[in-house]
């Protein structure tokens, strides 16, 4: 009997023990993140975006990456350092999600009280450094059309000015495919200067389609051909970020490149792809 009361004790402390514990746990803040939106860079070009997740650092250390909308419990109270930082989808692919390099961080120096709810959303922008200038200067069809062909291509980007098929600005680029036509393919012209080091590349752009298509590089004067992604149909404007750096480090050795935008479909139906704001970037 005398040993079972001693384990009883022991039972009995140990319960009163984490009980103590559960009593002494910390009382976290709460930092609310609906939306982070971007600046367009230097004061032109679109501000749209398609940032999905917030990384957010607590005095530069990682409480980890939240999908938007998110409430964080925010643990460390007091005067702190708040950096937040944009992350996406790279091509569109939810399993491939990145801090995107070309855009700032949000920094605030800011307290945080337990059980208070603060509520941010930032807005960040892109970093002077980037270079959407070189060696293509992108396409935003409010003046012309900036693509060639593929020799075999039966169809050509237009300015669309119906404002509803305008992304925004007065016009986007517009491909139509009838039902007895079947590829299309556009080019941005060929170049040689880029980043094949590594360094991250990036092609931005708003799409919305009817059919599936795709995103290739060419080396050496189209002789071949690199597939980076199939971007899915959409009714809805999308904006897609697509890295290719790492394809320019693999073909490093090629002379010149050229990227490619196109699809292919049966004969009998209708295909329509709108795309605005192509940017490339490094």
């Amino acid at each position: 009997m005398k040993q079972l009361s001693v384990i009883l004790s022991f039972l009995i402390l140990s319960f009163l023990g984490c009980k103590n514990d559960d009593i002494n746990a910390p009382i976290p803040a709460y930092l609310t993140i609906n939306d982070i939106s971007v600046k367009a860079r230097n004061g032109s070009g679109t501000a749209s975006d398609n940032i999905t997740d917030a990384k957010v650092f607590i005095n530069d250390q990682s409480l980890g990456t939240f999908q938007l909308p998110a409430s964080i419990p925010i643990q460390t109270t007091g005067a702190v350092k708040l950096k937040i930082r944009g992350v996406i989808l790279n091509r569109g692919n939810s399993n491939d999600k990145r801090d995107y390099p070309f855009y700032t961080d949000y920094e605030e120096n800011i307290v945080f009280e337990k059980e208070v709810e603060v509520e941010r959303n930032p807005r960040v922008e892109y970093f002077p450094s980037v270079d959407f200038d070189s060696p293509w200067s992108g396409e935003d069809f409010e003046s012309g059309v900036n693509f060639e062909y593929n020799p075999n291509s039966e169809a050509v980007f237009v300015r669309e000015t119906d404002p509803n098929d305008v992304f925004e600005g007065n016009a986007s680029g517009k491909a139509v495919l009838t039902s007895d036509q079947e590829f299309f393919e556009a080019w941005i012209p060929t170049f040689s200067d880029i980043p094949r080091n590594g360094q991250a590349v990036y092609l931005e752009m708003n799409y919305k389609s009817t059919h599936l298509f795709a995103i290739s590089i060419y080396a050496n004067n189209q002789t071949s051909q690199n597939r980076v992604v199939f971007l899915r149909p959409s009714t809805e404007w999308k904006k897609a970020y697509i890295e290719i750096g790492e394809i320019f480090s693999l073909i490093s050795a090629a002379n010149n490149y050229t990227i490619a935008i196109g699809f292919t479909k049966s004969k009998g139906e209708e295909a329509k792809l709108l795309i605005d704001n192509v940017n490339l970037g490094h």
